[in-house]
Order: C-alpha cells, then sequence, then structure tokens
C-alpha cells in the first residue's frame, strides 16, 4: 500500500480534479433514468482516475528524455521564472526511467482491465471511446507522434477529459448519450483545457527552450494568448445559455454563471502575467484551496501556483454546480 500510494503522489494526484470531477459529473447527470447502473457508473470514475494516473506518468517519462529539467534549472540561474524538476523523484535518482514506464503501463492495462467489465454489460461503445481516449492520452507526450509538442496538447486534454470521457462515464452509466451530456462536457472540456492552457502560459519560456511547442508557445504574442486565455474562460458560459435556451438544459444550470466574476479575475491575472510578470499578488480566500501552500511559497512558486490553481478551482466550482443542478433537477 506504501509503494502504491508512492506512485499515486508520483503520478500528481493533486490533479485528479480536472479528470474526476467531469467524471462524477457525468455519473450524477443521468441518475434516475432507465437503465441507470450505479455500479457501472462509479467503476467507469475509478477507471478514468487510474487511466489519469498512467497519463500523467507516461508524461513525466517521455519529457524526462528531453532534457527538460536540466533546461529549467538553467532559465532559473539566468534569471526566467521557471519550475524546477517537474519529476523529481527522476531527476533525483529514486526511480529509474525504466520502472517508471512500467508502473505507467501497469496503471493503464488496470484501467483497461476494469474496462472489459464495462464493455461486458454495455457493449462496444465504451470500448471505442476509451480506444480513442488511450490513443491521445499516449501520444500527448509518447513518440512517434508527441502531439504535445506540435501546439495540440492543450485541446487533446480538453476533448479527452472534457467530451470522451464524459461521455464514456454517461454511457457506461445509463447505456445511452444525449444533447444534456453533448453541451455539459463540452463545456467543462474548454475549463480543462484552460487550466492545461494557463499552465503553458505560466511555463511558456521553459516550454520554447526545451522545444515543446504548446498552444501558448505556437501562439506566441501575449495578445494573441490572453485572446485564447478568455475563450477558454467565458465560451463555457455561453454554452449553457444556448443549452438553456434550445432547452437542453434545465434553467436550474444557470447557476454556473455565478462563477463568471472568478473566471474574469482568473483572467486579469494572467493579463498581469503576461505584461508585468514580476508583479507579485497576495493569495486571496476567493482563490480556492491550494494545497502545501507554505512549501510553495518557501519555493517560490507562488506566482505558478495561485493562477493554475486557481484556474483548477473553477472547474471544480462549475462541476459541483452542475452535479447540484444534476440532483435537484
Amino acid at each position: 500500500m506504501k509503494k502504491l500510494l508512492y506512485w499515486i503522489q508520483n503520478a500528481r494526484a493533486y490533479a485528479l480534479p480536472q479528470s474526476v470531477l467531469p467524471a462524477i459529473v457525468a455519473f450524477f447527470l443521468p441518475i434516475g433514468a432507465e437503465g441507470y447502473s450505479v455500479a457501472l457508473g462509479l467503476l467507469a470514475i475509478l477507471i478514468v482516475a487510474i487511466a489519469h494516473l498512467s497519463m500523467n506518468l507516461f508524461d513525466d517519462y517521455f519529457d524526462f528524455q528531453t532534457r527538460g529539467n536540466e533546461i529549467r534549472e538553467e532559465l532559473e540561474r539566468q534569471g526566467e521564472r521557471a519550475r524546477i524538476a517537474k519529476s523529481p523523484y527522476l531527476v533525483s535518482g529514486e526511480v529509474t526511467p525504466r520502472q517508471l514506464f512500467l508502473v505507467a503501463s501497469l496503471f493503464a492495462l488496470t484501467a483497461l482491465a476494469l474496462g472489459l467489465i464495462i464493455v461486458w454489460q454495455r457493449g462496444t461503445v465504451p470500448l471505442y471511446i476509451a480506444a480513442a481516449a488511450g490513443f491521445l492520452g499516449y501520444f500527448y507526450s509518447g513518440r512517434p507522434l508527441r502531439l504535445s509538442y506540435h501546439g495540440l496538447g492543450e485541446l487533446i486534454i480538453g476533448v479527452v477529459f472534457g467530451p470522451l470521457l464524459m461521455c464514456g462515464v454517461f454511457y457506461s452509466a445509463v447505456g445511452h448519450l444525449n444533447s444534456e451530456i453533448f453541451y455539459l462536457s463540452a463545456a467543462i472540456g474548454l475549463l480543462v483545457i484552460n487550466i492545461l492552457f494557463t499552465h503553458s502560459i505560466l511555463d511558456y519560456k521553459p516550454d520554447i527552450a526545451n522545444g515543446k511547442r504548446t498552444l501558448a508557445a505556437v501562439l506566441r504574442r501575449p495578445a494573441l494568448n490572453l485572446t485564447a486565455c478568455a475563450l477558454f474562460n467565458f465560451l463555457p458560459y455561453l454554452l449553457i445559455l444556448i443549452a438553456v435556451t434550445s432547452r437542453a438544459l434545465s434553467p436550474l444550470f444557470l447557476l454556473t454563471l455565478l462563477l463568471m466574476p472568478l473566471s474574469v479575475n482568473l483572467f486579469y491575472l494572467m493579463i498581469q502575467f503576461c505584461y508585468h510578470p514580476e508583479k507579485e499578488f497576495p493569495r486571496q480566500w476567493w482563490f480556492g484551496p491550494i494545497e502545501h501552500w507554505d512549501q510553495i511559497e518557501e519555493a517560490g512558486l507562488g506566482w505558478f501556483a495561485i493562477r493554475w490553481f486557481y484556474a483548477r478551482n473553477i472547474l471544480q466550482w462549475f462541476s459541483l454546480l452542475v452535479i447540484i443542478c444534476s440532483i435537484i433537477e
């Protein structure tokens, strides 16, 4: 158990809300519908969590092959703001790349084995969805495609953790799809993209030096990056409005619009980072939870954590509001 917890921590378990919360949303949306299965829905959520951890480990493995940490350290010595040692357990030599690859593969195989139970009960549709998600997840940073190195990483994660993931869990739970899940999975997928895109703006210089072409690196200019940032922050609310207007969603879901001021505030923080990266912002209560804040502040990474966790927390609150609306409806 201790070894398992060790690997879960290395797999950045703190990022699990990016996948698990959308999965929980998809689990609650069809609750009470004919053919609804609590057991299959919960199993699908577990599979999502395991697959996400596997994907993070594979990402560390492939990133480590490109001297990413050495470049980050060099940038830090030159006075640039860069996060050092993305995967410290590898940098320290505590784990070998071969061990990491084996564990990542074991997580992936576990998710696949559990998924076969759902396929047995629901047919092949969840298998097709899982195959598409698995393909995109592996080649996110894996050779030969290395999609995240060509400006496609954020969009791929948005598709995987939004429409693919949520449709997979929804179908597992109830055995069909509808317009409700399409609108909400698209909105949540955009908020997931926003987390990744926030990350890539903050890591713009080390990623450029590392040859990793994130969407921020492709757009390059601050004005273009901020335009994309605005789209990812605010389009989810527009989708909710369209869905309610077209009667695909109940008016209850307009409660998600209460979060728009937070998205406006996050967008302001990203504007400041793009044009005044040296400017510091104290942590505010409305930023939401930031785990291990004392250690983050001691390491001088508050500038990164405030923005990244803020984007993550907006996704969490949006998902929780959707869950509440689904239960009440």
